[in-house]
């Protein structure tokens, strides 16, 4: 049964590239702007490092997690107006999802990567 689920992420990965693709195509040669892109799946992950500091690092003072939903879905939303300005709505819909599906993989990859100990892991002691 994990292969089945491995080939489910697998695919699930390559819908995520070939829509994101898809997207980058159609505003690029309609607007002249590409909205998916390292920038923006960068920006992307602001509203989620909020939420995990507001949530689980900040936790002594409880306006810290209203203060970070408020700015999470700020950054959000701001994402949004920026492709929305340079493409249209319907590009920047899409892009959005693509993008904060995107955003909380990277930061999940970046958060992995860091805890790994990069001077004993390749050798056996």
């Amino acid at each position: 049964m994990e292969v089945t689920y491995m080939a489910l992420v697998l695919a699930a990965l390559l819908l995520l590239v070939w829509v994101a693709k898809t997207i980058n195509r159609r505003s690029e040669e309609n607007y002249g702007y590409t909205p998916i892109s390292f920038a923006t799946i960068s920006l992307a992950m602001i509203p989620y490092a909020l939420l995990i500091a507001g949530f689980f690092i900040f936790t002594n003072d409880p306006s810290n997690q209203m203060m970070s939903v408020i700015l999470g879905a700020a950054a959000v939303m701001g994402l949004f107006w920026w492709i929305e300005r340079h493409s249209s709505f319907a590009v920047a819909l899409g892009s959005i999802v693509v993008l904060m599906i995107s955003g909380i993989l990277m930061l999940v990859f970046i958060i992995l990567l860091s805890g790994r100990d990069g001077d004993t892991y390749y050798y056996d002691d």
